[in-house]
């Protein structure tokens, strides 16, 4: 069964994304303190007295103009409005009801849902009554609030409480996939295409997406939770708080998926900044897919993608495990042949070799090559297993751990890839002395 969707709306600055963060119980949401910052949709997942619902953080309902992204904007408003079961808006105390306000009410009116009036920036019995005034002549019951302090908070989310169902899925159990890369290389318009419909802002203008946001996909039946990241830049780039808060919020979502897809531009080709993005993918020890977007710009010949996978490989040397598929979001092509990658990478990550297996392929390893000698002496490997999954790692046992160098590691780890696949997925290997007798 579908979770119930609460949306939150109002103006620009009047506290919608504090009031996000105060529900969903975390940071999820970017703050400033400046208008617009909320530019897309950006859900989160909820609970209050054991029902569980969604949570949607919009962007400030602004009368169309000039001013960039405000159309779309608005747009993104009431797309949120339409999909919503509950809608919460939330009105200024401190600067009181403005036509803004009435305008946007009106309109909701038309939608026929259930709409709760809050006033925020009301932090005791003082503030409202010094502040309530301006509203009563909208004719609808107020919840006064603070979303910064929690006044009127529980009462709130009790009214809400009473209307939400009981006993929902939890969006939480789905396999989390990060959207990663720099700016414009096409990761809204990626997820825009595999939702069949558009979520986020999308313009040919770098940054669009400030935020980390949130999407539930289905395939086959299953479901995804796709998290569409801010681009990362240099950090040169990073100057302002919002910036380096987008940052730090695409590394949390990175270390947090099951799998990360890497976006790529092939009209680009591969620049530092994919390289830099790739190694953070790979320093998180994640799964993850590489997909080469805009492949409809490039000029092709007969052996054009395997080219293409040769030119990226040289360049993510290190990501020689990762599949790599061509796509172009933009017309939404071989967008199948991406979930049951997915499958298989996350397949892969849970995989478990027998000690048994491992330890047959051990001895024909050996037999191809021994660890070097060290100090003099020969280095002896006894065993080797399987200590743990996602991402699968292993412990060899030795006489000499000093004697296990790098370079041999990464030997075993590709006699290991050869013999097992763990296709996307990194792979650990401990180095253990075994105690002499």
């Amino acid at each position: 069964m579908k979770k119930a969707i609460i949306a939150i709306v109002g103006r620009p600055n009047v506290g919608k994304s504090t009031l996000f963060n105060r529900i969903v119980r975390k940071r999820r949401a970017v703050i400033e303190d400046f208008p617009g910052i909320t530019r897309d949709r950006i859900y989160g997942d909820a609970q209050w007295e054991g029902k569980s619902f969604l949570v949607v953080d919009t962007g400030g309902f602004q009368r169309e103009s000039d001013a960039q992204f405000v159309g779309e904007v608005t747009k993104q408003v009431f797309a949120a409005v339409e999909e919503a079961d509950i809608i919460l808006l939330l009105m200024d105390g401190e600067s009181g009801m403005l036509p803004l306000d009435t305008e946007l009410i009106n309109k909701l009116r038309r939608y026929g849902k259930r709409v709760f009036y809050a006033v925020n920036k009301i932090d005791g019995p003082k503030k409202e009554r010094e502040c309530l005034g301006d509203f009563y002549s909208l004719g609808v019951d107020l919840l006064p609030l603070s979303a910064l302090n929690g006044y009127g908070y529980e009462d709130l989310m009790d009214k809400i409480a009473a209307f939400l169902p009981e006993g929902e899925e939890e969006i939480s159990a789905y396999p989390k996939i990060a959207i990663v890369g720099r700016p414009n290389v096409g990761k809204s318009t990626l997820v825009n295409a595999l939702l069949s419909k558009e979520r986020m802002i999308v313009s040919p203008i770098p940054g669009t997406t400030r935020d980390a946001v949130d999407s539930v996909c289905s395939y086959y039946r299953k479901n995804y939770t796709l998290i569409d990241t801010a681009g990362i830049r240099r950090k040169g780039k990073m100057a302002r708080t919002v910036e380096r808060y987008s940052f730090l919020k695409t590394l949390r979502n990175i270390e947090d998926c099951n799998v990360a897809l890497l976006v790529l531009d092939a009209s680009d080709g591969i620049v530092e900044l994919d390289q830099k993005i790739a190694g953070v993918i790979i320093e998180a020890k994640k799964g993850a897919v590489i997909l080469y977007n805009k492949w409809d710009t490039v000029e092709k010949d007969t052996g054009s993608v395997k080219e293409a996978k040769k030119q990226i490989y040289e360049k993510l040397w290190f990501m020689r495990h990762v599949p790599i598929l061509t796509i172009s979001a933009l017309n939404k092509k071989r967008m199948t042949k991406l979930f049951p990658l997915i499958d298989k990478v996350m397949a892969e990550g849970s995989k478990r070799i027998s000690t048994h297996s491992l330890n047959t392929f051990l001895r024909k390893v050996l037999s191809m090559q021994e660890p070097p000698m060290y100090r003099g002496r020969r280095v002896k490997i006894y065993y080797i297993t399987q200590v743990k999954t996602d991402p699968p790692g292993f412990i060899i046992f030795t006489n000499r751990k000093a004697g296990i160098k790098e370079q041999y590691i990464r030997f075993l780890e590709r006699q290991l890839r050869e013999q097992f696949v763990f296709e996307g997925v990194p792979i650990e290997i401990f180095v253990r002395q075994r105690k002499q007798k």
